[in-house]
């Protein structure tokens, strides 16, 4: 199974729905590619992506349905990825295979929890 179809299942395992395959992204249309992407939504809580570097570094997009900053909440999150970047309702996570799951299924019961 490749690493691609890994993360695949992954997303799949905590109830996200693929809205984009995998896709090449580049700086520039005239660029070669840097890495790849793929699109997902988990229920009505966040939707984001989920790109791979060509050399192998996995970062996670976060955009959250409600409407709240997450830099608010970082203090709050208790993640195993690196916190790259949040502001706004965007979170960037540098992620590892091993963790992901586990971090999205967290993600997804934080969020759910802010909705109670």
């Amino acid at each position: 199974m490749s690493y691609e179809d890994k993360i695949s299942d992954t997303l799949t395992k905590i109830g996200a729905i693929i809205t984009r395959g995998w896709y090449s992204v580049s700086e520039r249309p005239e660029r070669p590619p840097f890495g790849k992407e793929l699109e997902y939504k988990v229920d009505e809580l966040f939707w984001g992506k989920i790109h791979l570097r060509n050399e192998g570094d996995l970062y996670v997009l976060v955009i959250s349905k409600d409407i709240f900053n997450w830099k608010d909440k970082i203090s709050q999150l208790k993640v195993k990825g690196e916190i790259e970047d949040a502001a706004g309702g965007l979170l960037w996570l540098k992620e590892d295979l091993d963790n992901l799951e586990e971090d999205m299924k967290y993600l997804k019961e934080y969020l759910s929890s802010l909705k109670k």
